[in-house]
């Protein structure tokens, strides 16, 4: 689990601190002292930590440092913020600041949230200065982020090509070769600015400047003379803004329950590969299958274990299919797939091989043991329409169910 680690000679800070992080579903430790700050921090693991700045026999700043010693990302919970506070902890490798007050609270949430999604994170400095692409990397390193560079815009392009999952790109505008503007352009034509973030740093002072850049696709614009706080910030809401899009997205298209591409999503998905085949008139392939004896499953041990059954049964299928089809979950038990270029032979062998895995489980729930089994249908002959196959492979899926289920059948 998420561990955070927090260090408060109060009690009382501590304490209101671990509250609201367990509430957010993070487990933490707290120690009151340097000394068992040492010894927890040599017994286990950390993936953040929260030091006060002054803590009880020791020097100011001595926590921070000891978590950054012990490279566990910091945070420096503060009482005072005057220039002098302010300088000392500019001097640290610190992820962020947060005034000890109890409505700063929700923020200390939020950035603890923030460094936890970080983690395997992608995003990508594109300078052509050495030392101002150094000093980012360092700074965004220090928030979990996984940093990639570049001195230019065509290197940024082939790091991309190599790094499709970068997730926000932090580019300056003047550069060799390809610019800032040239690259925000270029990458617009691979992703849309609802799945790439593109922040411009740019110590360009010309009024149409940073319009032209929003317009030309670019997320935000930010000045080099903007504090390092600011330029975070706008980092973090660009990350925070592209996870809010994307869970959206993931609400309409997918099933609440177990977490498989809905309906509706299918449909989406696989009328375009249709229309693509369609004139070779091959090259797709539909399977609907059924869990047996459902409703007995639910009138015996009840819906909640019937939930359950469904969402093993949606991991084990979408485990199994992986990169080979999209899996849906068309309502109730029913599931459906479509593969792409898979021949009847090898779709045969992979749906007869996923009836065996799923008659060799069983879902346990509060003590009793379900054993399940599947009844499934399938075509690879394209006829008129999409809609025909899955006709096609629902009237195999039936007959499978009528010769005693557990069986695959196909449409000739």
């Amino acid at each position: 689990m998420d561990k955070v680690f927090i260090l408060d000679s109060s009690k009382v800070t501590a304490s209101l601190i671990q509250r609201h992080l367990q509430q957010a579903g993070f487990v933490c430790d707290i120690a009151f002292s340097y000394e068992d700050a040492e010894r927890l921090i040599a017994e286990k693991k950390y993936f953040v930590g929260l030091s006060s700045l002054v803590l009880e026999g020791v020097p100011s700043g001595k926590g921070l440092d000891l978590l950054i010693k012990n490279k566990i990302p910091a945070i420096a919970v503060t009482s005072n913020l005057d220039e002098d506070v302010l300088n000392d902890i500019s001097q640290k490798d610190i992820v962020d600041y947060v005034l000890k007050k109890s409505e700063h609270i929700d923020y200390i949430v939020r950035i603890v949230k923030r460094v936890s999604k970080n983690r395997g994170l992608k995003v990508m400095v594109v300078d052509d200065s050495r030392a101002a692409r150094s000093w980012l990397s360092n700074i965004l390193g220090h928030q979990g982020l996984t940093v990639l560079q570049a001195a230019d815009g065509a290197e940024a392009a082939k790091v991309f090509y190599s790094n499709p999952d970068i997730k926000l790109v932090l580019t300056d505008y003047a550069m060799p070769k390809m610019d800032g503007l040239q690259l925000t352009a270029h990458l617009r034509t691979i992703r849309p600015m609802d799945e790439l973030s593109i922040v411009v740093l740019s110590s360009d002072s010309k009024s149409r400047t940073a319009p032209l850049f929003l317009k030309t696709g670019a997320n935000d614009f930010i000045h080099k003379s903007a504090r390092i706080e600011e330029i975070l910030c706008r980092v973090n809401s660009n990350l925070e803004t592209l996870e809010l899009i994307a869970e959206s997205r993931d609400r309409a298209n997918k099933d609440f329950l177990t977490g498989l591409w809905n309906r509706r999503y299918f449909f989406e998905h696989s009328e375009p590969l249709y229309a693509k085949y369609a004139g070779l008139g091959r090259g797709l392939s539909v399977a609907l299958m059924d869990i047996d004896h459902f409703k007995k499953v639910n009138d015996t041990y009840g819906h909640d274990a019937g939930d359950e059954v469904l969402k093993r049964f949606a991991t084990l299928l979408a485990d199994y299919i992986g990169e080979r089809g999209l899996v849906a979950r068309f309502g109730g038990e029913e599931f459906t797939v479509v593969f792409e270029t898979v021949s009847s032979e090898d779709l045969k062998s992979v749906l007869e091989g996923f009836r065996e895995l799923i008659e060799s489980v069983s879902v346990e729930f509060e003590g009793d043991v379900i054993s399940l089994t599947v009844s499934i249908g399938a075509t690879s002959d394209m006829g008129e329409s999409l809609t025909g196959m899955i006709t096609r492979a629902d009237e195999m899926l039936y007959e499978a169910k009528a010769r005693g289920r557990n069986r695959v059948l196909f449409a000739e």
